[in-house]
């Protein structure tokens, strides 16, 4: 009997301990981690840019950054060598790529085509700005392989109580630069230093060969040729491009200050900018200073506001649709052959989403958002009306760097005598072609010196030049001795 009873309150006992299990659910497998490895210039600055708000969202990937920094290239190697030595050795899953290296892997192979992914997940690219996603299309041969988050560009920023206290009319889009500096010609010119206004100022603008420079860029022009080397100023286009920086720079209606602001309090700021002290009519800088013109009037109670616009900034008069300006510099891409292909496509579609960039809109930064329409600002549309154009950034890069200084002295000092009145702008240019050209073969030379010397023996005797590099190469050797120079990292 007591046996048995012992028997039922053990039995009784077990199914009541089935029961209380039952009442808990059975963990489930947790998901294994996926790694990740993103290519940036900087480990610190991914996690701030990109990698927190990613990792919050997507908590089962294990990042990693592959820095992509001076401190990870070779410096005797030519950019394009360092950078495929960087790849083969770090083998990132997604890119960090510039708009001709994103076209140059595409064209390589390198890259994995979205399109794939885009159709599976029915990823929305109708709220992303048209001209960007069109620009990585063209650039891809007419697919999608990489995504940029945000891109680059500037405007023209104006005074509307300085254009309308002096009864001109205010600039528009798609001017061209004549039309710009017309216009801040008309604005005038008398009064002291300290108080007078100007009609125009241009970030970084001090001499008449940086404006100059600055138009040229505009218009698409370079000074030297680097696939032929050859001094390329002496033509209508440049000749053109001086006369209206001459005319601007001896107008005075152009602020040229004596040194550029390279950082300081928001004072400073304020301190060394007329633009902002209501003193300059027009100004050509990017989308950061709608932010820092919001700062002015929250936090510096004697801040004199005053009433301001947007509209694009100077175009090419060949093509006043599109901007040389607009720079789609952060491209990120998934590697072709990856082991990682979900996690990258994660990584890529996350940081170009809706909810990634509703989150970033909140502050206007010198690159605005592909997706610009979370902006509260109305003023950023001046900055997305012109479409992209292509620009080789490498060109300059291609130039010896003894040349670069020497050439950039010649321009100083030659245009500076044209605006001064002591020399004519013909004469000074045919003379900057001459002697350009004299530098740019002895630096020519020159690197082809260090390259043959870096060459075996055998490979001496084997190398055939021309009579002319032969010269060339003997006049540059004690340019060789006299001075040291680093071969930059150049992508040739």
């Amino acid at each position: 009997m007591f046996r048995r009873k012992m028997t039922r309150l053990v039995i009784g006992f077990i199914v009541l301990c089935l029961l209380v299990a039952g009442c808990y659910p059975t963990p489930e497998k947790t998901r294994p981690h996926r790694f990740l490895k993103v290519m940036y210039f900087g480990e610190n600055s991914f996690y701030e840019d990109y990698g927190d708000l990613f990792l919050s969202k997507y908590g089962d990937v294990d990042l990693e950054v592959a820095v992509l920094d001076s401190s990870t290239f070779d410096p005797t190697k030519n950019y394009s060598e360092a950078l495929r030595e960087f790849i083969q050795r770090e083998n990132p899953d997604v890119f960090y790529l510039s708009s001709q290296e994103y076209e140059r892997f595409v064209r390589k192979g390198l890259l994995a085509s979205l399109e794939p992914h885009i159709k599976a997940d029915h990823y929305e690219l109708s709220g992303m700005q048209d001209t960007i996603i069109d620009f990585l299309r063209e650039l891809g041969g007419g697919q999608i392989y990489g995504l940029s988050p945000t891109f680059y560009s500037t405007a023209l920023y104006y005074n509307a109580d300085l254009f309308k206290q002096y009864g001109i009319d205010p600039p528009h889009d798609n001017m061209t630069w004549q039309e710009i500096l017309d216009l801040a010609g008309r604005f005038p010119v008398d009064g002291g230093k300290q108080q007078r206004v100007y009609g125009l100022s241009v970030p970084f603008v001090q001499t008449v060969d940086s404006l100059a420079e600055r138009i040229a860029g505009t218009d698409g022009l370079t000074a030297v040729n680097p696939e032929t080397m050859q001094v390329t100023l002496n033509t209508d286009s440049w000749r053109n491009v001086w006369e209206m920086a001459i005319t601007g720079v001896r107008s005075s209606a152009i602020y040229l200050p004596d040194t550029p602001f390279y950082g300081g309090s928001l004072q400073d700021y304020l301190d060394n900018d007329l633009f902002l002290q209501g003193r300059v009519a027009m100004k050509l800088d990017d989308a950061s200073l709608l932010e820092t013109l919001g700062s002015l009037t929250n936090t510096m109670p004697k801040y004199k506001a005053f009433s301001f616009d947007t509209v694009t900034g100077p175009v090419d008069p060949a093509d006043r649709s599109a901007s040389r300006d607009v720079e789609v510099g952060q491209i990120f891409a998934i590697r072709s052959g990856t082991p990682n292909p979900e996690a990258a496509w994660d990584f890529v579609k996350y940081v170009n989403s809706e909810e990634f960039a509703a989150i970033k809109a909140r502050v206007v930064g010198s690159s605005l958002l592909t997706r610009n329409h979370h902006y509260n600002e109305n003023r950023v549309e001046a900055f997305c009306r012109l479409r992209p154009l292509k620009v080789d950034y490498s060109r300059e890069a291609k130039l010896p760097d003894s040349f670069k200084e020497k050439f950039k002295d010649l321009l100083s000092n030659e245009m500076g005598k044209v605006v001064r009145r002591e020399s004519d702008l013909k004469e000074a240019l045919e003379r900057i072609s001459e002697k350009g050209q004299m530098l740019l073969d002895q630096a020519v030379g020159a690197e082809e010196l260090r390259e043959v010397s870096r060459q075996p023996a055998s490979v001496h005797h084997s190398s055939v030049f021309s009579r002319k590099k032969y010269f060339v190469i003997k006049e540059a050797l004690s340019e060789l001795f006299q001075h040291t120079t680093i071969k930059s990292l150049v992508d040739k």
